[in-house]
């Protein structure tokens, strides 16, 4: 797909924290530094549980008075709870907003962007904010306003093609059945920027900061794909035998392919061969370099 095509989304929910101390509440639950990173741009974050295990990932941004985080709609009320668990004594709301907002996904259309306001990975047209990320970008409306002419009028697709391209890209794309199963270094977090090691003390933090520091964590996020399957065990090829190799995080059929992601060990060969079923897979390049820092 390489013409600019539009994708209604309704699996990408919305939640809002409203409230005075809406940014200082999160940067003490939230892997990512509100406080030092550009508040005219959207990033990624994520929120973990005590024990360091993510409870969702996510893009965020301000928006006047708010802080909205989207992500997969089936984390939306398993985010909200775990938010709203220590927010008693602060000045601070969670709501789910997905109704809110018309979500749409634009790939191979930044082009159509370019007169937009703002600079950087988020643009403006009134009320529309452009969240850009690489050939994509995420369409954030409320609730009765319109598209332009330029968007409204392109060919539209499944929203099947955007979680593929969710995939494609090395996201942290999970749904709410993986939910506390995974550090942030599983799913390559760190390396897109959604935890920021120089941070203060958030939910979490020990366990993530001894992944980073003490190098704990050998496991990574791998991007495979092949042809349709309805298979589900993911295995590689050890000589003459094939054994199970990790954890599917994520998969997409998009007309005669699927894409997936599966968190593997980091010392994996680039020359490994890979089955789904019995349907040979290809491990694709990750389109940033992992995080690489860590102390040995």
């Amino acid at each position: 797909m390489t013409t600019p095509t539009l994708i209604p989304l309704n699996a990408l929910g919305v939640l809002r924290a409203h409230g005075d101390d809406r940014q200082s509440y999160l940067q003490g639950q939230l892997t990512c530094d509100l406080v030092k990173l550009d508040p005219t741009q959207w990033h990624f974050g994520g929120h973990c549980d005590p024990k360091g295990k993510l409870i969702a990932a996510f893009r965020w941004l301000h928006s006047n008075d708010e802080i909205l985080m989207l992500m997969p709609s089936s984390l939306i009320p398993l985010e909200q709870a775990a938010l709203g668990k220590y927010a008693v004594f602060n000045k601070v709301e969670f709501v789910d907003a997905s109704a809110d907002y018309q979500c749409f996904a634009l790939l191979n259309g930044q082009a159509l962007l370019a007169d937009w306001s703002g600079s950087g990975n988020l643009r403006q047209q009134g009320r529309i904010s452009a969240l850009l990320d690489g050939e994509r970008a995420l369409l954030l409306l409320p609730q009765g306003v319109e598209l332009p002419e330029s968007l409204a009028q392109l060919a539209q697709s499944e929203q099947a093609a955007f979680i593929a391209s969710e995939l494609e890209a090395g996201r942290p794309w999970f749904e709410a059945e993986h939910t506390g199963e995974f550090v942030p270094q599983m799913v390559n977090l760190d390396a897109i920027g959604g935890v920021q090691y120089d941070k203060g003390c958030y939910i979490g933090q020990e366990t993530v900061a001894r992944m980073h520091f003490r190098g704990g964590n050998k496991r990574a996020l791998y991007v495979l794909q092949g042809a349709a399957t309805d298979g589900d065990t993911l295995e590689m090829q050890l000589g003459d035998n094939w054994r199970r190799a990790g954890t599917i995080v994520a998969k997409q059929l998009v007309g005669e392919q699927i894409w997936l992601t599966a968190i593997m060990n980091k010392a994996l060969e680039p020359d490994t061969a890979f089955r789904l079923g019995d349907t040979p897979l290809t491990l694709a390049p990750l389109p940033y370099a992992l995080f690489s820092t860590e102390t040995k």
